[in-house]
């Protein structure tokens, strides 16, 4: 009844007709049409932009729990022995749905057709079964993750001349073998300990196991990838000389969020026993691992949100200098409708309606323009470019440019570049669409734009740029409705 009353008033009808373009008033109308444009770009960024902030957050915690364990359990003594007893004790608190043994330490590779070494990477003894429980290890594995009889094994151990020369089998991350040009099939040489030669300083004794690469990890997240290698628990075990020892225990949870708490039962609860001494387990969540990335994204966010808000700012002043201009423009009008017993109320509502209109469809038109574009972007049907960004500096200046120059003559040559400008900004717009973002995995940890609307975020950035709308409406409007009726009535 309140919205029907409205739309029917007398200050409605007064205020709409207001925004009409008419011969003499183009140059106003225009300039409303740039303020709408103005709230509907700084609308549609801030949804855009946080809307793919969220994305890739969410994204990062997807690749995480994916392919880690929700809480990693070390030992105060640097190892765990007699883990499996361990082991149940953790499987039977509440909450926890598997734990998987694993020992790692960092190890010199060498590929075995070069003659020096490439760097270092952590390999991870594992039992595959269980590592699967705990970070669904075979969903990232191509080719086989059977560390002892994998067929491609036996047929490079029967093609050796050394038969008894190839440890076992490795499944190596698929960036540490894309940029050392390794594939399955091939001997990766492991060096676990090297001494110096006293006979000859500038030689080594190196401790070699040759290793067939018989699969490739690839998470998608390249500081994994380009990272780890995977090999079985007991031939690392061997390898380490901790003959029935670890230094990890895996632990998976019902739900990411409890494992906080599971973190605390374990640290509470249980106390592990090393050569006859009883020591509280150190534990690490998965939030505790990535707190300074999720920390950074946060602040990300906040910042960006704020640049946002003075977009929609600049917006809202061009509405001001609009209203202040139409009141410039209407001041005989004005008169008329005061003389004719109109009030001082209806006259400032008229200007706040009209205020208020225009920061409606902007508000309309950008959150259907950021909502469209995330979806589209959701679906892969755009690509932005990475001059996308360039795209709100356009509008934006322009606008800016119109507000300052409102002396500008009302020409309809003025209108034509005005048009013609707009028609260069669409056309941009539809270029940087179609154009391919490429995602770098090295910096990302990610391979593909994500996109995540939160509604209610939406919703939030929507009441506040009316209300930064509204607000920008009371002045010019406060001013309008202090006219003298008989000194507008002489205004020429």
């Amino acid at each position: 009844m309140g919205l029907t009353r409205i739309l029917y008033s007398f200050e409605w009808l007064v205020s709409s007709r207001y925004l009409r373009s008419r011969r003499k008033q183009s140059f106003i109308s225009i300039i409303s049409l740039i303020s709408v444009g103005g709230v509907a770009i700084g609308i549609a960024t801030v949804i855009l932009v946080i809307s793919v902030m969220n994305g890739f957050e969410q994204s990062l915690k997807d690749k995480f729990l994916i392919n880690q364990a929700h809480v990693n359990v070390r030992s105060t003594k640097g190892y765990f022995n007699n883990y499996q007893e361990q082991i149940d004790k953790i499987q039977g608190i509440a909450g926890v749905v598997s734990a998987s043994p694993v020992i790692y330490s960092q190890l010199a590779i060498q590929p075995k057709r070069s003659k020096r070494i490439e760097g270092t990477i952590y390999i991870k003894g594992i039992d595959p079964i269980l590592e699967n429980d705990v970070t669904g290890f075979s969903g990232f594995v191509d080719g086989s993750f059977d560390f002892h009889d994998s067929a491609l094994l036996e047929d490079v151990r029967h093609r050796s001349s050394q038969r008894e020369t190839i440890k076992g089998g490795i499944v190596l991350g698929s960036s540490v073998a894309s940029r050392l040009d390794i594939n399955r099939g091939d001997v990766l040489r492991l060096i676990s300990k090297m001494e110096p030669n006293p006979a000859n300083p500038s030689t080594f004794f190196a401790d070699v196991s040759n290793f067939v690469v018989i699969g490739l990890y690839e998470s998608g997240m390249f500081a994994y990838d380009n990272a780890f290698g995977f090999i079985s628990l007991e031939i690392a075990q061997d390898l380490y000389n901790q003959k029935n020892h670890i230094n990890l225990i895996q632990v998976r949870t019902t739900t990411p969020e409890i494992a906080s708490t599971i973190a605390n039962k374990i640290r509470r609860e249980i106390k592990f026993s090393n050569s006859g001494l009883y020591s509280v387990p150190r534990t690490s969540t998965w939030v505790e691992s990535h707190a300074a990335l999720f920390e950074a994204i946060q602040l990300e966010k906040l910042v960006t949100v704020i640049i946002e808000a003075l977009i929609i700012l600049v917006a809202s002043f061009n509405i001001a200098s609009t209203l202040i201009m139409m009141v410039m423009e209407k001041t005989r009008e004005i008169g008329i409708l005061r003389s004719m017993g109109s009030s001082k109320m209806k006259i400032l509502i008229i200007f706040v309606l009209q205020g208020c209109i225009i920061g409606f469809l902007g508000i309309v038109l950008g959150s259907a323009l950021g909502i469209g574009i995330c979806v589209l972007l959701a679906l892969e049907v755009v690509r932005p470019s990475r001059w996308f960004a360039l795209l709100i500096f356009v509008p934006i200046f322009l606008q800016v440019a119109i507000a300052l120059h409102q002396t500008i003559r009302r020409s309809r040559s003025l209108k034509f570049a005005i048009s013609l400008l707009w028609l260069g900004i669409i056309a941009f717009v539809l270029y940087c669409l179609v154009q391919p973002i490429q995602i770098n995995s090295e910096v990302y940890q990610l391979n593909r734009l994500a996109v995540k609307i939160d509604w209610f975020f939406v919703g939030v950035i929507n009441f506040s740029s009316f209300f930064i709308c509204l607000l920008a409406t009371l002045y010019p409007a406060w001013q309008a409705s202090k006219l003298n009726p008989v000194e507008a009535l002489r205004y020429e």
